[in-house]
């Protein structure tokens, strides 16, 4: 008994065996996707020594993101999650496979990467809205929270694990290797998603608007609810302010600590790490009561632990300070996500998680692209100090917004 008491809301969660499907599943995959994320960065490295094409190849993959992602929020709510987001995990697959291909066979260049990275885009703004709407459709809505969490904590621990594994991987053999061994874990997880089940079946929903109007529907629905349009703003700043730093570590490992492919393991995976624990807290929190405090003491947390580790030379005390901004970054984007899940409508899920969903990935991506750019005139060190003490101003505007409580008056917030 004491045992599944002290995993708090982790137990409630795991109960579901829907859940536990998914979740199994999301684990393989994130591992995957975090060594792709790591063997990709390298190879952009290797082909081009430039820090702005670090920020072009995830600013290539944002465009797509941004364009599709909200209203693919509307195709997902009137296909279902299931079903949108199986169809996404093949079209991954099948794009990895042809990126191993083309490094395989020495034909592999900046501008083709860029044409990948597009692609990708255009995938994840479908794949984004499905996964974010799927984890509330698998378990009752009192366990949101804590499944929220470890979903998220499945995420962070492939952030942690992929690189850390790639790395040697990228030692001892080519990335090309990497991506196609990276191929089969996409696999492995469109078959997961075909033994998952929803508490209730998802079945198309006829409307007799069209998928634009939806969009605009959903689009008025999050503007008009101050919890809603208050956290996804706040999440975009974010990951353009403190999201965006995992994408220059490469340039860091080699310019700054002289640490090659081990070093930007060792970076990332400190990121990962620290967001794994920030994870696994909320998860055995279990309740969105309280979580807009928490919110505002982990943006405070993870902007001032960037701007000391652009202000250190030391490659150890770097590391601890990238696991302690992983853990505050990793916080606010999660607590802002259980806040949104808790208070939106069930038949308006996805196209909010769709507009959430563009400030997990695209507004990092856009960052990367601005602090790239800086780090090709000014250097590594002031574009990172420079966006950590935006994010700094953002949190005091947070404090000011929420000075009389207003987030914090609707239940469970």
């Amino acid at each position: 008994m004491a045992g599944p008491e002290a995993l708090g809301g982790i137990s409630r969660a795991m109960s579901n065996v829907n859940f536990r499907r998914y979740w199994y599943g999301m684990s393989v995959i994130t591992v995957c996707f975090w060594a792709y994320r790591t063997a990709l960065g390298w190879l952009t490295w290797q082909l081009t020594e430039d820090p702005k094409w670090l920020g072009f190849v995830v600013f290539t993959e944002m465009v797509p993101m941004i364009l599709l992602g909200p209203i693919a929020g509307a195709v997902v709510d009137k296909y279902g999650s299931l079903r949108v987001g199986r169809l996404a995990q093949m079209a991954w697959a099948l794009s990895i496979a042809l990126i191993a291909v083309a490094t395989l066979g020495g034909i592999m260049t900046p501008v083709l990467l860029l044409v990948f990275s597009f692609g990708q885009g255009c995938v994840a703004g479908f794949s984004n809205p499905a996964h974010l709407a799927l984890v509330a459709k698998v378990v009752p809505r009192d366990h949101i929270s804590p499944a929220v969490a470890l979903q998220s904590g499945s995420v962070q621990t492939g952030r942690f694990i992929g690189p850390a594994v790639t790395g040697p991987l990228l030692v001892a053999y080519s990335p090309g290797v990497v991506f196609a061994l990276i191929t089969a874990g996409f696999v492995y997880f469109v078959v997961i998603l075909y033994l998952v089940r929803t508490i209730e079946p998802e079945e198309r929903q006829e409307s007799s608007q069209g998928i634009f109007a939806d969009f605009k529907d959903g689009l008025s629905y999050a503007a008009g609810n101050l919890h809603l349009r208050t956290f996804i703003l706040f999440s975009a700043v974010m990951g353009i302010c403190l999201r965006s730093a995992p994408e220059l570590m490469p340039a860091f490992a080699v310019d700054i600590f002289g640490r090659g492919e081990s070093g930007l393991a060792w970076l990332l995976a400190g990121f990962g790490l620290g967001a794994v624990f920030s994870s696994l807290w909320l998860a055995v929190r279990g309740r969105a009561t309280g979580l807009a405090r928490v919110f505002a003491v982990n943006l405070c947390i993870g902007a001032l632990a960037l701007i000391a580790f652009g202000l250190t030379a030391n490659f150890w005390i770097a590391l601890a300070l990238v696991a302690v901004a992983g853990f505050g970054t990793n916080t606010v984007s999660v607590a802002g996500q259980i806040i949104i899940q808790s208070v939106v409508a069930g038949h308006m899920r996805a196209r909010v998680m769709g507009l959430m969903g563009t400030t997990f990935r695209a507004f990092p991506a856009l960052g990367a692209l601005f602090l790239g750019l800086g780090a090709s005139v000014f250097g590594l060190t002031a574009p990172i100090i420079t966006a950590a003490m935006l994010a700094l101003a953002a949190w005091a505007y947070f404090l000011w917004l929420n000075r009389n409580g207003a987030l914090r008056r609707r239940p469970g917030v």
